[in-house]
């Protein structure tokens, strides 16, 4: 049979994994079908592009809303060329005991036509335990042997094996205890029918253990104490981290402050608060197709993913060793927009799933899907959390001390959650600058459903605590909240509660200035009448947050390429989630090039490698070829600042080595500077000087003619301030913001690598790696909404967010952004009631009849405003605000309830229950 992807070499590369080398090939699926058949359109089509900068609509808008293919879940095999068009469903089989061991599946349930025709159970498909871990289960002997003689490699991001062999406990709910392949759709559905909601498919045997707690590593200890004037920090993390005894050091100043805190010498405040898990409730549940053609020896995936690269390392870890289940010499991995994503697919064990079953299924093609009550059972779910919190102010109101202590909910696998508890340290201290601060935070490891990377990373449980705190200070005292606030935010050049510096201008300030002067918070009194007369107790209610985006460790990279008509082609290993990053690159090329790119091409693993850099831990910025960080899987937030920035230096490059030379040529004038070049209506002019303008196809035809740089790729770093360093090209040095450059030229089949001149370049200080992060998304949220005093009903009815999302790209989809963090954020506080363990989803039979998600009526669509502050002249780049609108909408709803009620509500959800029983409680 004939398999497009070998054909498309372009797109391959080889990747070498425990010494094992595969070919990879990425294939957008439009590109795959674009060649075969008429049956869609390219995703790339339409007249979306408007001025250079600037979109009519979004890249992927039009084939969505015209119902086209662009999701998994819109293949099937017998779509794809070179498939065989037979198909074999798949079902994954689930643990909803943890405590007695699994002794198999009663398959009399099943129809006898229907029955699977394999059973993939965990003794035949895990091979190694590379990450051994005695804590698993207290009733296993502890001599067992850390090697057992089974058949396909588990990936060492893995703590847990993929499946519960028979005889042992399954470490959390959700765990698959088998996985079941039929011979086609409708004996799957049969047995479907038979058996999703039967209790009694799956046996075990009447042996109960308990597992013990244990945290994931790293744990989260950031103590500080400033130092009576601005700079040097008497001790803090950022400075001290390093230390061999930082933690002897630390747990002694944490000591002081805890006394200090409980003299009396300040007014202390108290909270408890506990937040409950969410579902990210995305588009589509997780699906795919898989296919391993052992005539080829290739493993074909079709997958809509977060987190390309990773996912992409992990299948071929599986398929290395002394005997791999199936031998593996091609992967192609066929990319699919994944519909909905925002932390929710990061670090998946879906695509390691999906290859599993593909290797197992005999020869034939694959489908696993989950429907919306699987994604419930097994996907990942954002943290729940307990936290305990002080906060110490002085008799003017300022803050003295902080004392935090978090701890959230991990689930049965590691996924992000340590680093997850990490930034949520960072968050604890929310917008103000706090001298003292002592902070323990936390990611447990539990029997429930993992916890991943969801919208927020840490930060809407960090805020809601300290928000909330502020607010009981305020009322307390008889202080104006905002005024309190006001009195306490961080400026620039002051130092976070990890000890890292506020490099940049947060206008804080600014936020407070217009919420304070919005109608919502001025008419406060006047509303609070107008409802009663209805029934109804109104409430308003304040809080802000400035959430951090990217890692502080970012490797981006980026692609930018001139066709010979002069149209520009993107290519990014970034993946859109639905926030609009394919549409964000595709115009971010148009301040060097003048235009925006013709197509965009998302989700590609296959960049970095061209780059041939090092990532070696051991290695250094003085090594030409070494990079700190290579690239990492996608965020929402890493867009607008970071990702960006890389698309950007691609098209400078571009624009230094190949545009200005030839327009010069064609100008006959060698001296211009390049600077005096300005792009206006898609022409290349010369600015002040009466000559006529250079089309871009004109400039694109004497590249191809002489043999130019048509295209550039290159990778970034970012650690406080982004990597800067000398490449020479063609014999002229040049000055940019990256760290690897490989340029592509006209007629050329291979592009050259250009490594940065030695002993140039500006680079991160070791003090930055423990700053946790240096770039910030601020934002201010008022909320007014009311409350029945008989059924304890909360309904937003007006909602403000004034953000700071420096230069604003698009401003639709920053809009569109705030709507979908608003109403994230009103889910998340009201509705969404997620309990743990088999009283939520991990039975397997919950869905939106017992999640209950936000519609238009609970989101005050009317009623919602975003302001977003004027750019400053300084502000060349936007803010990742995937998550800034959303991490203080929680804490304004309890503020605002406050304001209603009287009382005070910090255990998220706030139900109708929990308000009509404090009401109750508070008489």
């Amino acid at each position: 049979m004939k398999n497009t992807a070998f054909s498309m070499t372009r797109r391959s590369f080889i990747k070498t994994v425990a010494g094992v080398s595969f070919t990879v090939n990425m294939i957008p699926v439009t590109e795959l079908l674009a060649d075969e058949t008429d049956e869609i359109t390219s995703l790339n089509s339409g007249d979306w592009s408007k001025a250079p900068g600037k979109a009519r609509y979004r890249v992927d808008g039009l084939v969505k809303v015209t119902g086209q293919k662009v999701f998994a879940r819109d293949y099937r095999a017998w779509n794809l060329p070179g498939w065989p068009k037979e198909e074999r469903p798949v079902m994954i089989v689930r643990a909803t005991d943890v405590n007695n061991p699994f002794e198999g599946l009663d398959l009399s349930l099943i129809p006898h036509k229907s029955q699977p025709v394999e059973i993939l159970y965990g003794e035949k498909i895990t091979k190694e335990v590379l990450r051994p871990n005695k804590l698993q289960d207290q009733a296993e002997p502890e001599n067992q042997p850390l090697i057992q003689d089974v058949k396909v490699k588990r990936p060492s991001a893995l703590t847990w094996p993929f499946i519960v062999s028979k005889g042992e406990r399954a470490s959390f709910f959700g765990q698959p205890v088998a996985f079941l392949i039929f011979e086609n759709s409708k004996n799957y559905r049969a047995a479907k029918k038979a058996i999703q909601f039967n209790s009694d498919f799956v046996i075990y045997d009447k042996k109960p253990s308990n597992k013990p707690v244990f945290p994931f590593n790293p744990l989260t200890n950031y103590v500080r104490v400033a130092s009576d004037t601005k700079g040097k920090d008497i001790f803090s993390y950022a400075q001290n981290g390093d230390d061999k005894n930082y933690s002897e050091k630390a747990f002694v100043h944490r000591t002081r402050i805890q006394e200090q805190m409980a003299s009396g010498k300040w007014k202390t405040y108290n909270a408890n608060c506990s937040m409950q898990a969410m579902d990210p409730m995305f588009m589509e549940p997780e699906n795919g197709l898989g296919w391993y053609d052992a005539t080829n020896k290739t493993l074909n995936l079709l997958v809509g993913t977060q987190s390309p690269d990773g996912d992409m390392n992990d299948v071929l870890e599986m398929f290395t060793g002394d005997n791999p289940v199936v031998k593996v010499k091609t992967v192609n991995i066929i990319s699919c927009y994944p519909g909905g994503g925002f932390g929710g697919r990061d670090s998946s064990v879906f695509t390691l799933n999906l290859a599993i079953a593909a290797a197992y299924a005999g020869g034939k093609p694959i489908r696993l899907a989950y429907d919306r009550f699987e994604q419930f059972q097994a996907g990942l779910k954002r943290h729940a959390c307990e936290l305990t919190e002080s906060l110490s102010v002085d008799d003017g109101g300022k803050i003295q001390a902080l004392d935090v202590m978090m701890s959230f909910d991990g689930g049965g696998r590691e996924n992000l959650s340590p680093w997850v508890a990490q930034l949520a340290g960072l968050c604890a201290g929310g917008s103000y600058s706090i001298p003292r601060a002592a902070i323990n935070s936390n990611a447990m490891y539990s029997k429930n459903i993992s916890g991943g990377s969801q919208r927020g990373f840490g930060g809407p449980q960090a805020f809601f605590a300290i928000e909330t705190l502020i607010d009981e200070v305020a009322k307390d005292n008889h202080w104006d909240p905002i005024e309190l606030r006001r009195k306490n935010i961080l400026h620039e050049n002051e130092n976070t509660v990890v000890g890292g510096p506020i490099t940049e201008k947060l206008r804080l300030h600014e936020i407070l200035d217009k919420s304070e002067d919005h109608g919502i918070w001025r008419d406060q009194k006047r509303e609070k009448e107008r409802w009663r007369k209805e029934g109804l107790l109104y409430g308003v209610g304040f809080a802000m947050s400035m959430q951090a985006f990217g890692t502080s460790g970012d490797g981006l990279i980026g692609f930018v390429e001139l066709d010979r008509s002069g149209h520009l082609v993107v290519k990014t290993n970034a993946v859109d989630m639905g926030n609009g990053s394919a549409t964000t690159l595709a115009v971010s090329t148009a301040d060097y090039l003048g235009r925006n790119a013709s197509k965009i091409d998302m989700g590609n693993p296959d960049l970095f490698p061209v780059l041939n850099m090092s990532t070696d831990k051991k290695g250094s910025w003085k090594e030409s070829d070494w990079t700190a960080n290579g690239v990492g899987s996608s965020s929402a937030c890493l867009t607008a600042f970071h990702q960006v920035h890389a698309i950007n230096q691609a098209s400078k490059v571009l624009f230094d080595t190949s545009i200005v030379p030839v327009a010069r040529e064609i100008l006959g004038l060698p001296d211009i500077p390049a600077d005096d070049f300005i792009w206006k209506d898609e022409r290349l002019y010369i600015n002040d000087r009466e000559l006529p303008p250079i089309p871009m196809d004109i400039i694109a035809d004497v590249i191809y003619r002489t043999g130019r740089i048509k295209g550039a790729l290159v990778h970034a770093y970012f650690q406080e301030i982004w990597v800067k360093a000398d490449f020479d090209v063609k014999g002229i040095t040049h000055n940019w913001e990256i760290d690897g450059l490989a340029v592509y030229s006209a007629g050329e089949s291979k592009p050259e690598i250009i490594r940065r001149r030695a002993n140039s370049g500006i680079y991160p200080s070791p003090a930055s790696s423990r700053y946790s992060r240096t770039t910030f998304a601020p934002c201010g949220n008022i909320i007014g909404l009311t409350v029945d005093p008989v059924s304890g009903e909360a309904v937003v009815r007006k909602s403000l967010s004034v953000l700071n999302a420096g230069k604003i790209i698009t401003e639709e989809l920053v809009s569109g952004q705030s709507q979908g963090g608003v109403a994230m954020a009103i889910g998340y506080s009201l509705l969404e009631d997620m309990p743990p363990g088999l009283g939520g989803p991990a039975d397997g039979d919950w869905n939106l009849n017992q999640y209950f998600v936000p519609r238009a009526a609970d989101v005050a669509l009317e009623g919602q405003e975003l302001i977003t502050l004027d750019a400053l002249k300084d502000d060349k780049t936007g803010k990742g605000i995937a998550e800034a609108v959303m991490c203080s909408v929680a804490p304004a709803i309890s503020n605002a309830l406050y304001d209603a009620t009287g009382v005070r509500f910090r255990d998220l959800p706030i139900t109708a229950e929990k308000i009509r029983k404090g009401m109750d409680k508070n008489g």
